[in-house]
């Protein structure tokens, strides 16, 4: 169970964040170590949430005597989320004092003052262990991809050993797999791989266009029948809160992962929507040694060498026991929408993008008559075939023209009106719209040139408009509808 005053570990990270936010929803007192205090803009705005400034990696957590006995006095529950998490450490001592040390200080502090510690561990402390591998699995005689897999294991094996002399206090270990961030910023460029890769590529591209260049598709090496255990930030959050408030879970492993992994050809599949072209290519070694790397090529492979290893995996990995605290159903697959979701949205906050890519504006269409005239020929039919299943209201703010509100009820559009309605809305500048709407553009390139801007539900207007794209192509904007 979760106590009432909670220690937060890492809590300005991507899964500490709403981990915090969740906890102060709940009710709980929470307070976050972290080793930089958050910017005054960016602290969490309840009042129930406090910071401290200290560093797993050194005794006391850094943190002065005094104020660390008056933590230890308060807290009844830790969850230790702080690690060193990238690639770049060539040994394991880079990483002893905050993946390894560090757990061993915040045990020392759950010791003292008898909090259960919820530990996040991570999936790949199996190495390249090859077989399933189940949530009472640790040490199998595995070797490691990395410094950084080896590391969290060290940090798991010294729980397990404390667990093993039954005079611990209460430890759970969470193990997610591969993180993504639901509502990416520019910052995850820096966090992991899919990022990572669309920055990469995007910055290819632009560069290409910048000297007039032909944009050819950058090859990767990677087995296209792969595949990653991808997990959305809010589903680990919602998993490790599923189960902490669960009796009964002193001294056990959670594999929190999705039901099925996600398979690398949807990855390309999905990464190369985001672009709106076949930005890149998934190909084996073989390949380049028939057809050298381009300088592209061998720049993205220099940028990304740190996943590289990872883009040939097929893991298996056993959750039964989070599938008997969560159920069965837990989590299925991440979904195409999901995961082209989270890219569009990444790539549309690109701050660098060249306003020349634009393509040329249409002559002599104006912008009301799209409303006024062309629009509501479709009033109470299909848009088009398949989006039965769509039903939003939304608005569309085009600078200095219109706004209006448009809803859709099971895939028909059912009203037009002025203003401002629905849980998401769109603006626009006048030459994008058009392009858009005369199927020229992709609602995505449009984000992807920061053209077009995103409020309110952002997942929602990112479905919706990736849904919308095809009544575009088959229904350009001229000046007499065309309606099926």
């Amino acid at each position: 169970m979760i106590g009432q005053c909670v220690l937060v570990t890492g809590g300005t990270g991507i899964v500490g964040r709403p981990l915090v936010a969740a906890l102060c929803a709940m009710g709980k007192e929470v307070v976050v170590l972290s080793r930089k205090l958050p910017k005054s803009g960016n602290l969490l705005a309840h009042p129930a949430c406090s910071h401290l400034q200290g560093d797993v990696a050194h005794p006391l957590l850094g943190l002065p005597p005094d104020i660390y006995r008056d933590l230890a006095s308060r807290v009844d529950t830790i969850f230790h989320l702080a690690a060193r998490t990238d690639f770049k450490g060539a040994t394991v001592a880079e990483y002893q004092a905050i993946n390894i040390e560090g757990v061993q200080h915040v045990f020392g502090l759950a010791a003292k003052c008898g909090a259960h510690l919820h530990h996040v561990s991570t999936a790949f402390v199996r190495g390249e262990y090859d077989g399933l591998f189940s949530e009472d699995d640790l040490d199998c005689g595995q070797s490691f991809r990395n410094s950084y897999e080896e590391s969290k294991f060290r940090g798991e094996q010294f729980l397990r050993g404390q667990l093993a002399q039954c005079k611990t206090p209460p430890v759970t270990i969470y193990r997610p797999g591969i993180i993504l961030e639901r509502h990416p910023t520019q910052a995850s460029a820096n966090t992991f791989g899919p990022f990572i890769f669309l920055d990469a590529v995007f910055r290819i591209l632009l560069a290409a266009h910048r000297r007039n260049q032909d944009q050819q598709t950058v090859r990767v090496r990677g087995s296209i029948t792969g595949s990653l255990p991808f997990i959305f930030d809010d589903n680990v959050v919602e998993a490790i809160l599923g189960i902490a408030v669960t009796p009964d879970i002193h001294g056990r492993t959670f594999h929190l992962l999705s039901a099925e992994p996600c398979p690398n050809r949807m990855l390309e599949k999905v990464f190369n929507a985001a672009f709106d072209r076949t930005a890149a290519q998934l190909t084996t070694a073989e390949d380049f040694v028939l057809t050298p790397p381009s300088p592209a090529e061998k720049i993205l492979a220099r940028k990304t060498a740190m996943y590289d290893a990872y883009l040939d995996v097929n893991l298996r990995f056993d959750r039964r026991r989070l599938e008997t605290v969560l159920g069965s159903d837990w989590r299925p697959a991440i979904s195409v929408d999901e995961l082209l979701a989270a890219f569009s949205l990444y790539l549309a906050g690109k701050k660098e993008a060249d306003k020349a890519l634009v393509l040329p504006l249409p002559d002599g269409q104006p912008i009301d008559a799209y409303f006024d005239a062309f629009l509501p020929a479709f009033v109470g039919r299909q848009l088009i075939a398949g989006l039965a299943t769509l039903s939003c209201r939304f608005w569309l703010e085009v600078d200095q023209c219109t706004s209006r509100s448009l809803e859709i009820d099971q895939g028909r559009l059912v009203k037009i009106a002025p203003g401002h309605s629905g849980s998401f809305g769109y603006r626009v500048q006048p030459a994008t719209f058009l392009q858009v709407v005369a199927g020229r553009l992709p609602p995505q390139q449009g984000f992807f040139q920061g053209d077009i801007s995103l409020e309110g539900n952002t997942m929602e207007a990112l479905r919706t408009a990736t849904a919308l794209e095809e009544f575009f192509q088959t229904y350009p904007y001229t000046t007499t509808p065309a309606v099926a």
